[in-house]
C-alpha cells in the first residue's frame, strides 16, 4: 500500500516537473527580445541618471563625532523598526493567503493533485525568494558604495554588510508571510505577533538597546561603525532570519486552498491595474487583498440633528470614523516610521528626507478616500447641488487638517500631499492608455516624486541652514508656502478635469 502511495507521488512529481518545463519553454518562446532589451536600456537610463542625482546630493565630507554617536547608539533600532513593520506586513499578507500568487490553474489542478502541496509550492516561494534577494542586495549595494565617503570603514566592509542586510530583508519578510500562511494563523493573531515585534524594537530605540531580533539584524546594516559585543549581535539576528525562511520554506504545503484562489483571482486583476498604471484600483485591489472591510459601528458617532452647513465635510469625518483597526494602524506606522526617517537623516544623512515623503503619500492615499470616491461615481455626482470643481476643493479641507493633526506636518506641506494623493486617486488611465510609455510613466511616479519633494525640500533647506549655524526654519516656512501655491494651481487642474469629465458624460 505504501508503495503503490509513493509510486503515484512518484507519478505526480514527475508530471509537474514535465509540466513546468513546457510551460518555461511556451514563456521563453513568446518573449519579445526587442521589448526586453527596450526595458533594459530605459532602466538603465533611468538607473544612471538616479546614481547622478544621488551621487551630487552626498557631500564626501565625513559625518560628524556626534552624528557617529548617534548612528553608534540608535540607528540599529531605527532600521530594526522599519524591519519589524516589514514582518509585521509579511504576516498580514501569510494570514491571509499570501504570499504566493499561484495561478489560478495551479490552485485547480496541481494542489488538487495526489502530491504533497510543499512539494509543489516550494518552488514558486524559492523564485519569489531569489528575485526578492538579488534586489536587496543590488540595492544594498549601491547604499554601501555611497555610504562609505562619509562614514568610517572600507568600502568593501560597507558594501558587504549592507548587499547582505538589503539580502536578508526580503528573506525575513518572505519568512514571516510564508509562516503565518503554512501554519494558518488568523488575521488577528498574526498581527499581534507582528505588533509585539514592532513595540520591542520601539522600545530598543527609545532606551537605546540591542534585544530584539529585528534590532540585532539592523546592527548588520551598521557593522562597520560598532565594535566588541554590540557588534557581535548581527550574528544572531542574521541567524534567525534564516531560522525564520526556513520554517516558512518547510511549512509552506499547509497553505488553505480557499485563501490562494481568491488570492490568485485578486492577484491577477491587481497585475493588469498594475500594468495600466490604474493607481485607484490598485489601491482597492490591495485593500480586498488585506481583506480591510469599513466598520459597522464607527469609532465615533457624529450627533445627529437638522442638515449640516458643511456635508462634504461631514462626509469625509464619517468615512474616517469607519476606518478598520489594520488602516488607522497602517496610517500610524506609517507616521512613525516617516518621523524616525527624518530624525534618523537629520542626524546622520540629509539624503534619507527624501524618503518620508513617500511614506506620508501612501497614508495620504487613504485620506483621499471620499473624494475617490467622488471620482468613482460621476453619474451619481452629476446630481448633486454643487459645481465639481468646488467639490474638489472641498473634499481636500477635511484630510488637510487630519495629516496636520495624525503626522504633525505644517499645514502647506498636508496640503500639497493631499493633492498629489488626490491627483493619483483622480487620474483616468484609460483617457492616456494609447499615449506614450513616458508620459504614462510621468503621470503614474510625478505624483510620488512631487510628495517626496515637498517633505524633503523645506527639511533639507533648514538642515542647511543648521549646519552653517543659521536659523532656517523663516526659509523653510518659506518654501513651504511656495510648495503650497504650487498644490493649489494643481488642484484647481484636478477640479477642471473633474468638470470636463462632467462636461464629455453629459455631451455623450
Amino acid at each position: 500500500m505504501t508503495g503503490g502511495r509513493e509510486g503515484v507521488e512518484g507519478s505526480a512529481s514527475e508530471a509537474l516537473r514535465a509540466l513546468r518545463r513546457a510551460r518555461r519553454r511556451r514563456y521563453v518562446e513568446r518573449i519579445d527580445v526587442m521589448e526586453v532589451l527596450y526595458r533594459i536600456y530605459v532602466a538603465l537610463i533611468f538607473g544612471a541618471i538616479g546614481l547622478g542625482i544621488l551621487a551630487g546630493a552626498i557631500h564626501e565630507a565625513p559625518a560628524t563625532p556626534e552624528a557617529l554617536a548617534w548612528m553608534r547608539d540608535n540607528l540599529a533600532a531605527a532600521i530594526g523598526l522599519v524591519v519589524a513593520v516589514g514582518i509585521l506586513a509579511g504576516l498580514r499578507v501569510g494570514a491571509r493567503g499570501g504570499p504566493l500568487a499561484i495561478e489560478a490553474a495551479d490552485v485547480q489542478y496541481v494542489l488538487l493533485a495526489p502530491l504533497d502541496r510543499g512539494r509543489a509550492l516550494r518552488p514558486m516561494a524559492w523564485r519569489q525568494l531569489r528575485t526578492g534577494v538579488i534586489a536587496g542586495a543590488v540595492v544594498g549595494a549601491v547604499l554601501g558604495n555611497f555610504v562609505f565617503r562619509r562614514l568610517p570603514g572600507s568600502p568593501v566592509e560597507w558594501i558587504a554588510c549592507l548587499a547582505l542586510f538589503g539580502a536578508l530583508i526580503p528573506a525575513a519578510v518572505l519568512g514571516a508571510a510564508l509562516l503565518a500562511s503554512g501554519r494558518r494563523l488568523r488575521p488577528t493573531s498574526a498581527s499581534a505577533i507582528g505588533l509585539v515585534l514592532v513595540a520591542w524594537s520601539l522600545a530598543d530605540f527609545a532606551l537605546g538597546a540591542t534585544t530584539s531580533p529585528a534590532t540585532m539584524l539592523g546592527e548588520l546594516a551598521i557593522l562597520p561603525l560598532q565594535s566588541g559585543a554590540t557588534a557581535a549581535l548581527a550574528g544572531p539576528g542574521a541567524l534567525l532570519t534564516l531560522a525564520l525562511l526556513a520554517a516558512g520554506l518547510l511549512g509552506v504545503g499547509g497553505t488553505l486552498l480557499d485563501a490562494a484562489r481568491r488570492r490568485s483571482a485578486l492577484t491577477a486583476e491587481l497585475r493588469f491595474s498594475a500594468s495600466v498604471r490604474d493607481v485607484r484600483t490598485v489601491v482597492l485591489l490591495r485593500r480586498q487583498l488585506a481583506s480591510e472591510r469599513p466598520r459597522r459601528r464607527p469609532w465615533l458617532r457624529l450627533a445627529a440633528g437638522r442638515p449640516s452647513k458643511y456635508p462634504i465635510w461631514r462626509r469625509a469625518l464619517q468615512s474616517f470614523l469607519r476606518w478598520p483597526l489594520a488602516r488607522v494602524l497602517r496610517a500610524v506606522l506609517l507616521g512613525i516610521t516617516a518621523g524616525l526617517i527624518a530624525t534618523a537623516a537629520w542626524s546622520g544623512g540629509a539624503l534619507a528626507l527624501v524618503f518620508p515623503g513617500v511614506l506620508l503619500f501612501v497614508a495620504a492615499l487613504d485620506f483621499v478616500e471620499p473624494l475617490a470616491q467622488e471620482s468613482d461615481h460621476p453619474t451619481r455626482r452629476q446630481l448633486l447641488p454643487i459645481d465639481p470643481g468646488s467639490l474638489v476643493t472641498r473634499h481636500i479641507v477635511v484630510p488637510t487638517f487630519a495629516l496636520v493633526l495624525g503626522a504633525l506636518l505644517c499645514a502647506p506641506c498636508a496640503f500639497a500631499l493631499v493633492v498629489c494623493a488626490a491627483f493619483s486617486a483622480t487620474t483616468d488611465p484609460y483617457s492616456n492608455l494609447l499615449s506614450a510609455p513616458e508620459l504614462q510613466l510621468a503621470l503614474t511616479m510625478g505624483p510620488i516624486g512631487a510628495a517626496a519633494i515637498v517633505v524633503a525640500a523645506p527639511l533639507l533647506l533648514a538642515w542647511s541652514a543648521e549646519q552653517h549655524g543659521d536659523a532656517g526654519a523663516g526659509a523653510a516656512l518659506v518654501v513651504a508656502i511656495v510648495i503650497a501655491g504650487i498644490a493649489a494651481l494643481a488642484a484647481t487642474y484636478i477640479s477642471h478635469q473633474f468638470v470636463e469629465r462632467d462636461f464629455e458624460k453629459a455631451s455623450a
